[in-house]
């Protein structure tokens, strides 16, 4: 019999590009806290696409430093908040422990969908401009759509074991949001945090595949669906990271890509707001700001 001390009850959901490596690791720090741990920080183990088919045992067993002095045991896995690519995570995660808690941490969403832009223009072989990757790449402007993805966790679990905050308010005040997340937790709140540092931060030069703007026009059709089907995802992986060549971040479209994604999204954070009982988000300035 599994020990239930192993069965977590806190999830970081994402959303991703929003400092949840960073909430996940301050927790972490917490002697009551016990979270998962490299390399399967991100288990995405609730995600049929990805490591369902591991197995409860192989799940519970990233829990196995779990001791008696902790609490609060938990993971975070950004691809729990990518619906409609990954659907169903939130009702997997309830029928797992509907008695746990999620944190839900959200950015600007229009920084975070250029932060996420340059994500796969280095880790999936984008190779088009950022504007037109925003028309095109649903993938990106959905993660963006809060309330798209939080909605089915509110309707799940109840709602004060739903927690959001935002990147904005972590990163101006971490001391006290940790400090409010710790007593939400039921753990001791006055825990002093040492100097706290900042994790995955975006660098100016990144490494992007020599034939990425071909990869990017084939993604999605026939003939790339059956590349995948002939060439195994790591081969695939390890050709594009060995032909890859450094390049800037150009940020040429940038203002094109804010007037285009506001009022797009101006909508979907009037719909968050109405899902949160009227919350106003004030502290993301580049979704409201004229350019």
């Amino acid at each position: 019999m599994t020990d239930k001390r192993q069965k977590p009850n806190l999830f970081i959901v994402g959303a991703m590009k929003s400092a949840t490596t960073s909430l996940h690791n301050y927790l972490d720090l917490h002697p009551e806290v016990f979270m998962s741990k490299d390399p399967w920080k991100e288990p995405g183990f609730f995600v049929r696409e990805l490591n369902l088919a591991k197995g409860m045992d192989w799940y519970l067993s990233l829990f196995s430093g779990v001791t008696a002095v902790h609490k609060v045991i938990g993971e975070s896995t950004t691809d729990y908040t990518k619906r409609p690519n990954y659907d169903g995570v939130a009702e997997r995660i309830f029928e797992f422990n509907p008695a746990a808690k999620i944190i839900y941490i959200m950015r600007d969403p229009i920084e975070r969908s250029i932060s996420h832009y340059w994500w796969e223009v280095a880790y999936s072989s984008e190779g088009r401009d950022m504007l037109t990757a925003m028309r095109k790449v649903d993938w990106i402007s959905n993660t963006s759509n809060y309330a798209m993805q939080l909605k089915p966790y509110l309707d799940l679990f109840k709602k004060e074991n739903v927690y959001t905050l935002t990147t904005e308010a972590l990163s101006g005040n971490p001391d006290q949001c940790l400090s409010d997340i710790f007593r939400w937790l039921g753990v001791k709140d006055d825990f002093k945090l040492p100097e706290l540092g900042r994790h995955n931060e975006s660098r100016p030069v990144i490494n992007q595949f020599i034939g990425a703007r071909y990869i990017s026009w084939l993604r999605g059709g026939m003939l790339w669906n059956a590349i995948k089907k002939i060439v195994p995802a790591g081969l695939r992986r390890k050709i594009l990271a060995k032909y890859t060549r450094p390049v800037e971040r150009n940020n040429d479209s940038r203002d094109e890509t804010i007037r285009y994604l506001q009022p797009i999204m101006r909508e979907q954070v009037a719909e968050l707001s109405d899902l949160l009982g009227g919350r106003q988000f004030p502290e993301w300035e580049t979704l409201y700001k004229d350019v």
